[in-house]
This record gives C-alpha cells, sequence and structure tokens, in this order.
C-alpha cells in the first residue's frame, strides 16, 4: 500500500507470488482517482519487482487501462506480464495459518 504524508491511501497492488517457482499473479493495481498518472502505479509495481525479482508474472484479466498500463510497464522494464495463465501448484491451494499471515504481510508493499 502507497499512502501520503497524513496516512491516507494513495495506492495498492495485490499479489500472489511465489519464491519455489518464481512464478506470481498481479492480482490488481489501484490508484485513487485524483492522484492517476502521477506515476504512483508505476511505482507500486517497480517496489514487486524489486522484491521479488527473477520472477514471472501474469496478471488478471486487464482493463483497457491496464492493458495500456501493462504494456507500457513491460516496456520499461522488459519484463512480461500476460493475461491469465495458471498459477503454479503452490499458489493454487487454500493458504492457512502460518502461510496466511505470511502472504498478508508479503502484499503490503509501500505499507509505512
Amino acid at each position: 500500500m502507497l499512502r501520503d504524508r497524513c496516512g491516507a491511501e494513495l495506492g495498492r497492488l495485490r499479489f500472489r507470488a511465489c519464491g519455489a517457482c518464481r512464478a506470481g499473479r498481479i492480482l490488481d493495481v489501484r490508484v485513487v482517482d485524483d492522484r492517476r498518472r502521477e506515476g504512483l502505479g508505476r511505482e507500486l509495481l517497480l517496489a514487486l519487482l524489486k522484491r521479488c525479482p527473477d520472477h514471472r508474472w501474469t496478471t488478471t484479466l486487464q482493463t483497457g487501462a491496464g492493458r495500456r498500463f501493462f504494456t507500457a510497464m513491460t516496456e520499461e522494464t522488459s519484463v512480461p506480464f500476460p493475461r491469465g495463465g495458471p498459477l503454479c501448484e503452490h499458489l493454487t491451494g487454500r493458504l492457512t495459518g502460518r502461510l496466511t499471515r505470511a502472504w498478508r504481510r508479503a502484499t503490503a508493499i509501500g505499507a509505512g
């Protein structure tokens, strides 16, 4: 999550990533309406790539704006972000207990 100086949420990137398979899925990237086109989504995605280097990424279904965003990010980073595709076997099962807590910590990119 990305917040401003007062603690208000500006943007959020949710994902699932598997360290064993080096595969991940971006579930969504959201930026508040009045702060779009300022590079905040880009900042969130670059933080994810830094946090999870060498992963193969897919995304959920994309809106028109999402397709343009991920196309631009592919051009900038040389990392493809195709829509859909299967998750690895580690990410398709139910998350419980300790794994759930670890998942929640891992999805808190940009939290401060």
